[in-house]
């Protein structure tokens, strides 16, 4: 019932997907090619005077490799240069790729004046987004002439690609970033807004772990993409350097679960499985405590076991939503439209970052799309739960308003009403009126006949009664075989004629039940408000005692409160 639909959505997103990278993918470099030499790795401090004055140019080994791998425990140095002049319209830009929190400094020409590039800087105003780390180069770079990069240490071994581009292509294609980042971090906050909004209203815990979850998340992929450093407050993250993006990570991954848990009603639907994944939640609160020490980024064992542990998580989150989903779960469907693209794009994340290996440019956007489109669905299944709860409630109320057998409005519901209407009544300066109907002989109904007869009986007579009524009037089952019917704006005469009408149809009306046909008759009273300080116990009991009086006559007709007249067989 549902593959049809999911293949073409799952279809249509990696079309979008590919246009938006393909409009981001930059444009053809020129003919200068970038050739690297490498100083062997040494853990003794290197002079920069030294080794950008030339001395050391004889120790650099050219490197066949397309990168310029960081150190764990030394700092590197590289030398760039390229096999012909530049020849761009416009000036070369040298930038870098994986570096992430990895500081670079670069000794370019012609002053050879070292320039800091760093992911979370802050001390001056970029002229490009973090999208890499960047900086221009002199318009008549010549061939041979040297670039002196120091990669400084870190805790981990990063594949950092240099690369030279005209300045005209790196802003187009930055500036396309840019527009791509934005847009799926503007989709993201308004859907937590939409939540926040939500949330105010209801009062719904899942609600609160949807915009926790998802609030982190968006914090942590505008650290590995470092627009989070360009927004007021951004430097208070600094200090965190790599811990901040970790630490995100793992604060958002408990929250998750959680509302996974709630969303998708998993410990009703699959109790079992469910107990298991929320128990594999609480490691990731250990690891967030553990990732704000300060040896933390520097231990491997303690990343690695981080990222593998959320593989696991991920991937048994993933068979309990879709065990919930075989299980006939609604909710479960929704979030399993919307997460599994995520999940996807995580786990290919992931294994690109364990492996080591280049991060294509499909992936780089795919990650936020699909962390954007979950966003969007997941919120349009909040609002689908929202409006379930509503009806449920909406149910609940018309069903503790209603009578169960008949559905008019019950004893409670009917005294509620015929106190608002008339006071309505009053403040409109209109006349209001009350039937009291009574089912005659209707003990003896259920006595021959069986009460399975009597309650079709009483069903046939409140559709009879309702289709003599005007829209405004309303109908009520006060007990038993008892009825009120209440008449705004009729006067006296309105509603004894229209209680004729009711006896009359009653009277003709024919109920079939269970093999048996019968006829029946009901006695009415009727009675007016009188006066400002008329109640609606007083228009009660006077209504009542005119059905009293029918009852006493000889049942089957209408009797009006003051007794005028008396109308019927």
């Amino acid at each position: 019932m549902y593959r049809g639909p999911i293949v073409v959505f799952v279809a249509c997103l990696f079309a979008a997907l590919y246009v938006l990278v393909a409009h981001a993918a930059p444009a053809a470099e020129p003919g200068s090619a970038l050739q690297i030499a490498a100083l062997p790795a040494t853990t003794q401090v290197v002079d920069p005077a030294q080794v950008v004055h030339g001395p050391m140019d004889a120790l650099f080994v050219p490197s066949h490799s397309a990168y310029t791998p960081n150190a764990v425990e030394s700092e590197r140095w590289y030398r760039l240069d390229t096999n012909a002049d530049w020849q761009g319209e416009t000036s070369p830009v040298l930038s870098f790729t994986g570096a992430t929190y990895i500081r670079i400094t670069v000794y370019a020409p012609p002053d050879y004046q070292p320039r800091a590039l760093w992911f979370a800087q802050t001390e001056e105003n970029s002229r490009f987004s973090r999208h890499r780390l960047a900086m221009e180069l002199p318009h008549d770079l010549h061939a041979g002439q040297p670039i002196y990069v120091q990669i400084a240490a870190d805790s981990f071994t990063r594949q950092i690609k240099p690369a030279l581009t005209d300045l005209a292509s790196y802003q187009s294609e930055d500036l396309n970033h840019v527009r791509l980042t934005t847009m799926f971090a503007s989709v993201q906050v308004t859907m937590i807004l939409a939540a926040l909004c939500l949330w105010m209203v209801l009062r719904d815990r899942v609600l609160v772990y949807f915009i926790g979850y998802t609030t982190f998340q968006l914090m942590f992929q505008m650290l590995t993409s470092g627009e989070i450093y360009e927004l007021p407050g951004g430097k208070l993250l600094v200090p965190l350097g790599t811990h901040a993006p970790w630490l995100f990570a793992a604060l958002s991954t408990p929250l998750l679960v959680s509302f996974i848990l709630e969303f998708c009603e998993l410990r009703q639907i699959t109790p079992t499985a469910a107990k298991i994944l929320g128990w594999m939640r609480w490691p990731f609160l250990l690891a967030a405590l553990l990732l704000c020490l300060p040896f933390a980024v520097r231990t491997h064992l303690l990343a690695s076991s981080f990222n593998v542990w959320f593989m696991l998580t991920e991937l048994w989150t993933l068979s309990t939503v879709v065990l919930a989903v075989s299980r006939h779960g609604r909710q479960a469907r929704f979030f399993l439209i919307a997460w599994m693209p995520q999940v996807m794009f995580t786990l290919l994340r992931l294994s690109q970052v364990l492996l080591n290996l280049d991060q294509p440019r499909w992936l780089e956007y795919g990650y936020p799309f699909t962390m954007a489109f979950a966003s969007i669905v997941v919120t349009i299944g909040l609002a689908d739960a929202s409006l379930r709860a509503r009806r449920e409630r909406d149910m609940a109320h018309h069903l503790a308003d209603h009578d169960a057998l008949t559905g008019v409005l019950n004893r409670r519901a009917l005294v509620r009403r015929l106190n608002a209407a008339i006071t309505e009544a009053r403040l409109q300066k209109e006349p209001f009126a009350l039937l009291f109907l009574d089912m005659d002989h209707f003990k003896s109904i259920n006595d021959r006949f069986g009460h399975a007869v009597g309650d079709a009986c009483l069903r046939a007579v409140v559709v009879a009664i309702a289709e003599e009524l005007r829209p405004a009037d309303w109908l009520g089952r006060y007990g038993g075989e008892e009825f009120i019917v209440g008449l705004p704006g009729a006067s006296h005469d309105n509603a004894v004629a229209i209680g004729e009408r009711i006896r009359k149809r009653i009277e003709t009306l024919h109920v079939h039940s269970r093999g048996t046909t019968l006829q029946t008759t009901v006695s009415l009273g009727a009675a007016s408000l009188d006066g400002p300080t008329d109640t609606a116990d007083e228009l009660l009991a006077r209504a009542d005692a005119a059905l009293y009086r029918a009852k006493s006559d000889g049942r089957n007709r209408i009797v009006s409160h003051p007794p005028l007249a008396a109308t019927g067989t």
